[in-house]
């Protein structure tokens, strides 16, 4: 990779070069790794926990992990896929360590919500995604924010294609008339 070229996007074929100078013992190129997909694991990461700074932090420590882990990556799946898997097995772990406050937090929340304070569509959505399990969170947000195809969240998912597809076809099938039914009261509340 060429250095005018260091702040393009990666490709693949960059990626796997990279991985490659990395495993070899060479610190510096795993910054472009991080600069690459910093940004996504983060929103990914506060998609999952619903916490800024708790996702700041994870995001951290899944960069250190997968530093620490990179050896064990091999080609038989993408590196996206392979840092994903990370991330959704660190957020998990991070909310069955949290999980009671996590429970008080969201029904603290589902009572401003419904207690007449003004709400917005980013409400809504953090709403949505707090009646999802983390299985399903996940899900969602991999395809429908981070555009995965369905072998990629196979993959981080540990589980075949088509299963990932019918699952959220289910969720789709189960959000729909709960988000019209919160748009509709969104609606009438301006």
């Amino acid at each position: 990779m060429k250095q005018d070229q260091a702040d393009a996007p990666l490709s693949d074929a960059d990626i796997e070069q990279i991985v490659m100078q990395v495993k070899d013992g060479r610190q510096e190129p795993f910054r472009l790794l991080v600069k690459h997909y910093q940004r996504r694991i983060h929103v990914y990461c506060w998609h999952m926990l619903g916490h800024r700074e708790e996702a700041e932090d994870a995001v951290q420590d899944i960069f250190i992990k997968c530093y620490q882990h990179i050896a064990r990556y091999t080609k038989t799946s993408s590196f996206t896929s392979w840092l994903y898997k990370i991330a959704y097995n660190h957020c998990i772990n991070a909310m069955k360590k949290r999980n009671t406050r996590y429970k008080a937090f969201g029904f603290y929340r589902w009572q401003q919500l419904n207690a007449g304070c003004e709400r917005d569509y980013s409400d809504l959505v953090g709403e949505m995604l707090s009646q999802l399990s983390s299985e399903e969170r996940n899900l969602l947000l991999l395809r429908v924010i981070d555009e995965r195809s369905y072998e990629e969240i196979g993959e981080i998912m540990s589980c075949k294609p088509a299963t990932a597809r019918k699952k959220y076809e289910r969720i789709k099938k189960r959000l729909r008339p709960l988000w019209s039914q919160q748009v509709e009261g969104l609606a009438n509340e301006t």
